[in-house]
């Protein structure tokens, strides 16, 4: 497959206009849409217990697409969950494991999470009297690694993210994972940036957790994500929502939860996202999670030399060897806003605000970001068609 023609073939958007949005959501390849619409159209039905063989190809299908799920992540069958989101996974992890924790128990994590993988221990901390304790780091995002050693003694749980949304550095997660596992902490990992760009591979990482979202790095639909369940974990952690599906007996003096993964589904799943899902993981193996990661250093690497040009400036880490494929950047006297809306004008597709990180904004003195994140079809061609825009909108400035 040629790198990125190839892909944006099966992406008619890509002709349209330049998506540099790729961090909220990635476009969809139309192999996965065939997917899903093979679903709907020819075997449309519910999952597990239906006898007719709809159900049981829908279910066969379903369940198969957890398989691609688990090989992908180097996981096993029963520990894949399938769920809405990251930040659903992540919530689920806080809610699951409550029972375990005691007052004066430590959470660590990293100033620069996601929302998604901070709220859940803040709320968690506040309503158990748990201690909330963050890794310093640098304003490029660079984490200390020396304190993280400090922190992380005596940790009941470390959480971090895999790579940053706002800065896109790439933390140490692996090296993070193996000191957790050393204290004894349960480590859980937000992946929700790094699915489908990078490797992930939970035994490297040596995660406990994981979450991810599908539409993102993978290429698959919304409303689908994947939460990664340590087998060690199976009973330890409490299924926060029980009924249709996590059951194998009920009376009415109680219940017995059924094996995993079934025990963590409740109710009816996103059936058509799951096997949109696994058709974007398998659309991006085709492709090469390899190929994937040079063509979005190259990206990564022209673009923030064109910004240099031009004296914008720009945040995350200076060594491009840790800088995943999401650039932040400010013109200075525009609102980001300001910024995204001229660069709509010329058709070029960017993310601005606080990226549901206001922790790493104020980290950085600023109230928000513009935000250009690449996947696999976006061009060297678009990145220059990006910095001629940015060169003619701050030669207006100046």
């Amino acid at each position: 497959m040629r790198i990125p023609e190839d892909v944006r073939k099966d992406i008619p958007l890509t002709s349209e206009v330049i998506y540099f949005d790729n961090t909220a959501t990635s476009l969809t390849p139309k192999p996965v849409i065939e997917a899903m619409d093979e679903y709907y159209l020819k075997y449309r039905a519910n999952v597990h217990r239906g006898i007719h063989r709809l159900s049981q190809m829908a279910t066969h299908k379903y369940e198969e697409s957890r398989k691609v799920v688990a090989d992908f992540l180097n996981a096993k069958f029963e520990e894949i969950v399938f769920t809405k989101n990251t930040s659903e996974s992540l919530n689920l992890v806080a809610l699951g494991l409550e029972g375990i924790f005691k007052r004066g128990d430590k959470i660590v994590t990293t100033p620069y999470e996601h929302h998604s993988d901070l709220l859940p221990w803040q709320r968690l901390a506040k309503k158990l009297g748990l201690r909330l304790e963050f890794i310093d780091g640098d304003d490029e995002g660079n984490l200390d690694l020396s304190d993280a050693e400090r922190k992380v003694k005596g940790a009941k749980l470390v959480a971090v993210q895999h790579v940053s949304n706002a800065l896109g550095v790439i933390h140490e997660v692996e090296e993070l994972g193996k000191m957790a596992k050393e204290e004894g902490a349960i480590f859980v990992v937000d992946a929700a940036q790094s699915a489908g760009h990078m490797e992930v591979d939970v035994k490297k990482l040596h995660a406990d957790f994981l979450g991810l979202s599908g539409h993102k790095g993978p290429m698959g639909p919304t409303g689908i994500g994947v939460l990664y369940i340590s087998e060690e974990f199976f009973d330890a952690f409490e299924p926060p929502m029980i009924g249709g599906g996590t059951i194998e007996d009920v009376d009415l003096d109680g219940y017995k939860l059924t094996e995993p993964p079934e025990r963590f589904e409740a109710g009816t799943p996103n059936i058509g996202g799951a096997i949109g899902l696994a058709a974007g993981i398998r659309y991006i193996e085709k492709i090469g999670i390899d190929k994937i990661e040079r063509q979005e250093h190259k990206l990564v690497k022209r673009i923030t030399e064109g910004l240099d040009e031009l004296e914008v400036p720009w945040y995350g880490p200076r060594n491009l060897k840790k800088h995943a494929g999401v650039v932040s950047f400010n013109v200075p006297g525009l609102h980001p806003h300001d910024v995204a809306a001229i660069l709509d004008e010329h058709n070029i597709m960017v993310r601005s605000g606080h990226h549901c990180a206001l922790p790493v904004m104020k980290k950085l003195g600023v109230n928000g970001t513009v935000r250009a994140s690449f996947h696999v079809y976006n061009s060297i061609e678009e990145v220059e068609t990006f910095l001629g825009v940015m060169e003619e909108l701050v030669r207006g400035l100046r």
